[in-house]
């Protein structure tokens, strides 16, 4: 949705001055202050205004795009801000119409995008099939879980973690390395693992080196920094990053906020590794 702003003589505000009135008006809201503020963003080019993300009620998405639209300078308001009782029912309607998933009943819940599959199944292909429906919606951030199988114990609920781009990743002797890319699994959206570049000197050179960490190496998440878990390797010690093992996202698909084209590389059932590749991490470029 786009709301338009005519109010001409606004043009002359900076971006950036825009982008901190609406962040500072917004703060001022009790409401708005109490959400997950790592869920949604805003960003500002040449006056028109992007909000996208998730929140927990229309109301909130409704505040916010009034906050924006009100803002000195601003041209434009595009809102792409979904809601989590919509997300809910646009996935309840995708399982209603697959002719695999429509006899059954799938209780549906959504917290910030993040999508939570409850009921039973008697297959595996079938708890497979209702994971995969529910991330054919664009606006799904990830399906933490799914259908309990019969005969056995719930799964755990998965960990909705999504590590940002150019964060800061340190392992506990202190390495250092900066996420590039992530890998995301298709079937449910969520991230795997990261690309996670480090640089060091060798034989007189600054020299990169990309590792492959995944999630469950990962003890703290946030916005600015990862914390690798203690007990587990230091960064030099897992895998290498191999790009050609893990293709680019196709263009036609949306890729779970925050990230955007680029930033996501598919997970491959069967990866096509070479045979006699090493186990040391791959030097992608020199200084």
């Amino acid at each position: 949705m786009i709301t338009l702003q005519t109010k001409q003589h606004w043009l002359f505000n900076s971006d950036a001055s825009i982008l901190a009135e609406i962040w500072k008006v917004a703060r001022q809201h009790d409401g708005i202050r109490a959400l997950d503020i790592g869920s949604f963003s805003v960003s500002v080019r040449e006056g028109f205004v992007f909000l996208t993300g998730h929140l927990s009620k229309k109301y909130h998405r409704e505040l916010i795009e009034e906050i924006a639209c009100s803002t000195p300078g601003v041209n434009a308001v595009r809102n792409n801000l979904v809601v989590d009782s919509e997300l809910t029912i646009q996935v309840a309607e995708r399982l209603s119409k697959d002719e695999r998933t429509c006899g059954f009943i799938f209780p549906v819940g959504s917290a910030y995008g993040w999508v939570r599959l409850g009921g039973v199944v008697p297959r595996r292909e079938l708890q497979m099939a209702v994971e995969e429906i529910a991330a054919q919606v664009p606006s799904v951030r990830g399906v933490l879980s799914r259908p309990r199988l019969i005969g056995e114990n719930p799964e755990t609920e998965r960990r909705p973690i999504q590590p940002q781009i150019q964060a800061k990743v340190y392992d506990y002797i202190l390495q250092e390395g900066v996420v590039t890319q992530v890998v995301i699994q298709p079937r449910n959206r969520l991230v795997t693992q990261a690309a996670v570049r480090t640089g060091d000197f060798h034989d007189g050179k600054f020299v990169f080196y990309e590792y492959l960490v995944p999630v469950e190496a990962m003890e703290v998440v946030n916005q600015e920094s990862i914390f690798l878990k203690r007990q587990g390797p230091p960064l030099n010690r897992f895998p290498a990053f191999e790009p050609s093992d893990y293709p680019l996202a196709p263009s036609d698909w949306q890729p779970p906020y925050p990230y955007t084209a680029g930033d996501v590389r598919w997970i491959c059932e069967e990866p096509q590794r070479a045979e006699n590749r090493s186990s040391s991490s791959r030097m992608f470029r020199e200084k």
